[in-house]
């Protein structure tokens, strides 16, 4: 879901989203989405006025929330009122476990090209407990490995 626009949810407003990518959305809350629950889904690249660059209210699995923006007020704001677990972002969410703050190292951000570098920290650092799918948004196996990678790619 890209180049969207909304109030609230610039890419999705609600339901559950399964290997996804949503990148260059904008809203006043929830740049990529809001009051949604994602699984091994990307956020990048999405801004929103209030709260939640890469999405707000929702609840997060396995999911890389980075490069995101949100202005409220002085503060930088990628998620608000968000649950994450296993998620990649910054700066550390204060509920949720397993997740990381390092960049997720795609192939060539730039040029919208978001899988995983070889050494990206979000292979194998996922929980497996929240695949719903057996591919991934290309169509290989969602786990290949001991666990599932962040994100929406393999």
């Amino acid at each position: 879901m890209t180049g969207n626009s909304a109030k609230q949810g610039g890419g999705a407003f609600g339901g559950a989203l399964n290997n996804c990518t949503l990148a260059g959305n904008w809203a006043v809350s929830g740049g990529g989405a809001y009051y949604a629950t994602l699984d091994n889904c990307t956020l990048t690249g999405n801004s929103a006025t209030a709260d939640g660059g890469g999405a707000a209210a929702c609840t997060l699995h396995n999911c890389i929330v980075f490069y995101n923006s949100c202005i409220n007020g002085a503060n930088y704001d990628p998620y608000g009122y968000s649950t994450l677990s296993y998620c990649c972002t910054t700066p550390l969410p204060t509920n949720g476990v397993g997740n990381i703050t390092l960049p997720p190292l795609f192939v060539d951000y730039a040029n919208g090209n978001l899988r995983l570098q070889s050494n990206s920290p979000c292979i194998n650092a996922g929980n497996s407990v929240y695949v719903t799918t057996t591919a991934d948004l290309d169509g290989r196996p969602r786990i290949v490995g001991d666990k599932v990678d962040i994100g929406a790619y393999e």
